[in-house]
């Protein structure tokens, strides 16, 4: 009897003392579930230098899906207005499986909701940078995600692609700023089909509509893209920064005086009349060439 009680005694140390750990191990996962469900981390945002003056900025908050809260579109605008010396293109990619699914709703639902979701300065820097942009869409792009692209010059996808604005799903009074932009890519009524019909936009119909500019492989994108901006950055910096500046004028993104940007083109060393030196010295090598044979 004795043994048997303390073996008794024993297996019931033992069984308490696992339970205890059990209980404190499962209020450690309850709570980091909690805290994830609670505070999601914020997407972050890596840059890279590449050569010939290509700076990429990536999302990698792929496990969210590469939603916008403050800070990511804070850090974003940042790069976008202060990239490093010698940036001729900027590339912005993001970890799979999709570019963007829009705002961060969980942050939006914390407070102050209105001061991020669709806000009239977001994307701003992006809008009215002198430095061409080239985006590499893939998966969803959604919503602020949406902007995001828009904003940038050039666009390339992957086939699964999806482009969409569920603004009257979610309840959504757009900012006059994001209607502004939508429309002036995309034209008035699949806008309109978009913000008030939930219309979807795939990847071969925003190739037909002139949104993206090529489909590649997913695995191929980010490559496509990288060389897209390389091939910018090896133009003539001043034609491309006075283009793109004049183009967001007549697309009403900015004032600027585009007299005095067509004017810089034609200065004693500039890039124009190196092309024409070289223009003529080659007419010139042929002509003679020809008067030999």
């Amino acid at each position: 009897m004795t043994s048997m009680s303390r073996l008794s005694r024993s297996v019931s140390r033992m069984q308490s003392q696992t339970g205890k750990r059990w209980r404190r191990s499962t209020r450690w996962i309850h709570d980091r579930r909690r805290q994830r469900l609670a505070v999601p981390p914020a997407t972050a945002v890596e840059t890279e230098v590449h050569k010939h003056g290509v700076f990429e900025i990536r999302l990698i908050g792929g496990d969210r899906r590469n939603v916008l809260g403050r800070s990511t579109i804070d850090r974003l605008e940042e790069l976008v207005a202060s990239p490093p010396v010698g940036t001729k293109a900027i590339v912005i990619t993001a970890a799979p499986p999709d570019f963007c699914a829009g705002y961060d709703l969980i942050e939006a639902a914390r407070g102050g909701a209105e001061d991020l979701i669709a806000n009239e300065k977001n994307f701003e820097s992006l809008r009215q940078s002198k430095i061409p942009i080239v985006a590499a869409l893939q998966g969803n792009v959604i919503g602020g995600g949406l902007e995001l692209a828009l904003s940038a010059d050039v666009r390339v996808a992957s086939p699964e692609t999806k482009l969409s604005l569920p603004a009257s799903k979610l309840g959504l009074v757009y900012s006059e700023a994001g209607v502004r932009l939508v429309v002036d890519m995309v034209g008035e009524s699949v806008a309109r089909a978009l913000f008030l019909g939930g219309r979807d936009i795939t990847a071969d119909a925003a190739l037909a509509m002139g949104l993206v500019t090529d489909i590649v492989g997913r695995e191929q994108l980010r490559g496509q893209a990288l060389d897209l901006a390389a091939l910018i950055a090896s133009w003539s910096e001043v034609a491309t920064s006075g283009n793109r500046q004049i183009l967001d004028v007549i697309a009403g993104r900015i004032t600027a005086d585009t007299g005095d940007l067509r004017l810089q083109s034609f200065a004693p060393d500039s890039d124009l009349h190196q092309s024409l030196a070289h223009f003529v010295a080659r007419r010139s090598r042929t002509h003679r060439r020809s008067g030999l044979k």
